[in-house]
């Protein structure tokens, strides 16, 4: 099996700034994308269903008030460049109180969203308690947003997401959240997931924590270490513990980790997280691993030593 997952064949895939293999038969799939406080989230749907999705939010937010009873629906800015098409929307004003000094402040604050479709996709982009500065930062992403293909790898500098590109530059201290989840249907048990935030707040180091987990201490005896030590992949400085867990049910598992030491205000050096998990079944069901140790190590060592910048880094 050692020698099958050796000669396996892989495909990669763009995850945030970074490329990495995973094995071909593999289904991949996104977790929504937050760049610079705006969530961002994708799907395919016809020009018919993109029109009347429009249309419907338009005449939803023109019926609603804010909390003034004053009309919900402020503006309505057409986006349209060569690369895609659609609305800006900004409603709900809120004016929220703070306190600065022991001074009571008011701060008017309100939703933006925008629904654009480039080819066959669709994106929305939504964002509350943005100051009106925020309306001309979302102008800014959607004229830096690039249709990608599922599989296909970026062919300029920038952070991709699910069936996107957002084109460099992004500032610096511009936030970027993004993942993928990967599994197999041979084996079934097996669970991958890399995920990358930018703007994550500190945290102790992955070791350091681990070692201060009072519950697994309690269970020490059903932990054993394969590997565990600093590793840096990609150029980015990390941590990793790889480990074989004996459950309660009998069953023998595994559960890899590799964690990044992020630099803040760098989107070279975000906050990454490689997991590798076998013995999943129904939940709290799990199974024995369809892996062996010598034979899950050789799949870790494959995709995480594939793990690099994208070009444009």
């Amino acid at each position: 099996m050692e020698h099958h997952i050796a000669a396996m064949k892989m495909k990669t895939v763009c995850v945030g700034r970074f490329l990495m293999d995973v094995p071909e038969k593999a289904m991949v799939s996104y977790r929504g994308a937050t760049v610079d406080g705006f969530d961002i989230s994708s799907w395919v749907e016809t020009d018919e269903e993109f029109l009347a999705r429009n249309t419907t939010q338009e005449v939803k937010l023109r019926s609603e008030k804010n909390e003034k009873g004053q009309v919900s629906l402020e503006q309505v800015r057409e986006i349209k460049s060569e690369y895609l098409h659609g609305r800006l929307f900004v409603f709900n004003r809120q004016w929220l109180p703070s306190f600065s000094n022991g001074v009571k402040e008011i701060e008017e604050v309100i939703t933006t969203s925008a629904f654009v479709r480039a080819r066959e996709v669709t994106y929305k982009f939504y964002s509350k308690l943005q100051d009106d500065a925020g309306i001309l930062e979302l102008e800014k992403l959607l004229g830096q947003l690039r249709w990608r293909g599922e599989e296909e790898l970026p062919s300029q500098p920038g952070f991709c997401f699910d069936r996107a590109l957002l084109v460099d530059p992004l500032s610096a201290d511009v936030s970027e959240i993004t993942g993928i989840f990967v599994g197999l249907k041979d084996p079934p048990d097996l669970a991958i997931a890399l995920n990358t935030f930018s703007a994550a707040n500190e945290n102790k180091p992955l070791l350091q924590r681990d070692a201060e987990n009072d519950i697994k201490q309690a269970y020490l005896n059903r932990f054993h270490t394969l590997r565990e030590g600093p590793r840096a992949l990609a150029g980015v400085p990390g941590e990793e513990l790889l480990e074989r867990v004996d459950e309660p049910n009998g069953s023998v598992l595994h559960g890899f980790m590799w964690e990044s030491l992020r630099k803040k205000n760098d989107p070279a050096r975000p906050l990454m997280v490689l997991e590798l998990d076998t013995g999943k079944g129904q939940p709290g069901k799990p199974v024995n691993s369809s892996l062996s140790d010598t034979e899950v190590l050789a799949l870790w060592d494959k995709m995480s030593n594939s793990l690099r910048r994208h070009h444009a880094l």
